[in-house]
C-alpha cells in the first residue's frame, strides 16, 4: 500500500519531499518524547529541557530518551517512508540485499580502526579554523556551538556503569549506525547521485550535508572525511552494510574509550583520542587506508561484473 506513488517525481521535487519527511518527523518525535517525559518530570520538563542542569543525573536520562527518539522517529523512520514511497513496486529498497563478501564488512570495520591517527590529525587541522575579523560573529556561534555539543556529548558519556554503557551504546553506535546511513547514504547520497550523475559530487554534497548537521564545526573536517569514505563504501559495493559497520565502529570506539578512561583504565578520553600522533603514524594510517579502500573498491568490482554477469546467464535461459 502506497509503495511507490512517489516514484515518477523529479530529482527536485524528491529532495522536497525528503527533508518536508525529516522536518515533520522530527518535530514529532520531539513533541512525541517530551510527552512520554512529562509523567516523570511534570509540566516543568520545558524548562529542565531549555536550562539542562548536566550535572543531574535525570536531566541526562531525559536528554538521552529525546536523543533516541529524535534519532530514531526523526531520522530512520523518514528515510524508510521516503524509500518506501519512491520506490517502484518492482525494485528493492536500497542498500540492504545480501553480500556475496562478508570480508568487505570485515575490512570497513579495520579501516576505521586503522583511520584513527588519520582523523585525530584531520581534527587538528580542523582547530586551526580562524575566521577573519569581519566574520568574528559567525566565529563566536561556531565556537559556542561546539563547546555546547561537546558539553552535550560529554555528558552523554559520563558514565561508569554496565547499564550506562550499554545504553551508550545503543543510543551512540547502534542507532546512528544505521539512522544516517540509510538517510545521508542510502538516500541523500543516492538522491544527488542520480540528480547529478557523478558518484564523486554525490559524495562530497552528502558528507558536507552529514558533517554539517552536526553543528560542531571544529569537527567538520574529520565528519566530512568519514562521510565520503561511508558514500564511496555505499557506492562500490551498493549495500549499507558497509557503511553501517564502518559508522558503527567509529562511534563504539568514542563510547568505549571513554568509558575506559572514566573507569580510570586508561589516561586518554574520547575528545583526544588519535590526536597527538607522531607524523609517522598518521603517514601509516593514510597509506592503510588508501590500501583498504582501494581493495574493497577492486573487491566491489569484480563481485558486481559476476553478479551482471550471472542476471545476464539467468536471462538467456
Amino acid at each position: 500500500m502506497l509503495r511507490g506513488i512517489y516514484s515518477y517525481i523529479s530529482n527536485f521535487n524528491s529532495l522536497v519531499l525528503l527533508v518536508t519527511l525529516v522536518l515533520g518527523f522530527l518535530l514529532f518525535s520531539t513533541l512525541f518524547g517530551i510527552l512520554v517525559l512529562v509523567p516523570f518530570f511534570g509540566s516543568g520538563i520545558l524548562t529542565l529541557l531549555s536550562v539542562p542542569d548536566y550535572n543531574d543525573p535525570s536531566v541526562i536520562a531525559a536528554m538521552k530518551v529525546l536523543q533516541i527518539m529524535n534519532m530514531a522517529g526523526g531520522l530512520l523512520l523518514p528515510a524508510v517512508l521516503y524509500l518506501w514511497l519512491v520506490t517502484p513496486d518492482d525494485e528493492k529498497l536500497v542498500g540492504f540485499h545480501r553480500m556475496d563478501s562478508p570480508m568487505l564488512i570485515v575490512l570497513s570495520v579495520i579501516l576505521v580502526l586503522l583511520a584513527q591517527p588519520l582523523i585525530g590529525w584531520s581534527a587538528e587541522l580542523n582547530n586551526l579554523l580562524s575566521m577573519p575579523k569581519w566574520l568574528s560573529c559567525v566565529e563566536k556561534w561556531m565556537k559556542d556551538a561546539e563547546t555546547q555539543g561537546q558539553v552535550i556529548t560529554d555528558a552523554f558519556l559520563a558514565t561508569t556503569s554496565a547499564s550506562g554503557l550499554a545504553v551508550n551504546i545503543f543510543m551512540i553506535a547502534i542507532l546512528p549506525a544505521f539512522a544516517e546511513e540509510l538517510l545521508f547514504r542510502g538516500v541523500l547520497a543516492s538522491l544527488f547521485k542520480k540528480w547529478t550523475n557523478n558518484i564523486h559530487i554525490a559524495a562530497c554534497l552528502s558528507a558536507i550535508i552529514f558533517a554539517a548537521i552536526h553543528l560542531q564545526f571544529y569537527g567538520f573536517l574529520p565528519r566530512f572525511l568519514l562521510g565520503a569514505a561511508f558514500a564511496y563504501l555505499f557506492f562500490w559495493s551498493g549495500s549499507l552494510w558497509l557503511p553501517i559497520a564502518a559508522h558503527f565502529t567509529n562511534n563504539l570506539l568514542s563510547v568505549v574509550v571513554e568509558f575506559l578512561f572514566r573507569k580510570g583504565i586508561i589516561s586518554t578520553n574520547a575528545e583526544n583520542f588519535g590526536t597527538d600522533n607522531e607524523m609517522w603514524l598518521t603517514l601509516i594510517s593514510i597509506v592503510g587506508v588508501v590500501g583498504i579502500m582501494f581493495f574493497i573498491y577492486n573487491a566491489s568490482k569484480a563481485a558486481n561484473k559476476r553478479n551482471a554477469d550471472d542476471t545476464d546467464l539467468e536471462g538467456l535461459h
